[in-house]
């Protein structure tokens, strides 16, 4: 268990802890097996207004049902890894899971160039200087 969940689950009550893992259980389920708020909230023993409290205004219980839903994901990495690479190797390989399989393993990496359209000549400090000048002067003709 990380130290982060223990410290986020020694601020909640038994109660909070078990609702916590039933209703991201009841979220990683199929559309058919899942259950109502209220029959969570039946089974840990509160009402379910008091589970809807929880899961929308308690911060503490809130950040705890998301790293154990972060810990039920990194259990499936292998799985996603899996149905990643039967798009790759698959007759027709999808270019965005190669994309993907690249930058996570950090082959392909953004690139931006910036082109400037002004022309080769480098400007002087004289040059510099008398553009600071005629733009003085046009600041001075606006002020009158």
């Amino acid at each position: 268990m990380s130290d982060r969940k223990r410290e986020l689950g020694a601020k909640l009550d038994a109660r909070q802890r078990t609702a916590a893992y039933l209703l991201v259980e009841n979220e990683m389920l199929g559309t058919e097996e899942r259950r109502t708020m209220k029959e969570i909230a039946a089974e840990v023993g509160v009402h379910h207004k008091t589970m809807w409290e929880w899961r929308t205004k308690n911060r503490n219980f809130i950040e705890y049902k998301n790293e154990i839903a972060d810990d039920f994901l990194s259990d499936k990495r292998d799985q996603v890894y899996g149905q990643l690479m039967k798009l790759i190797n698959s007759n027709q390989p999808s270019v965005r899971a190669i994309d993907l399989f690249l930058r996570r393993f950090g082959l392909l990496t953004e690139r931006q160039i910036t082109q400037s359209d002004s022309s080769d000549e480098k400007r002087s400090t004289n040059n510099l200087e008398k553009g600071l000048k005629d733009i003085d002067a046009l600041l001075e003709d606006d002020a009158e």
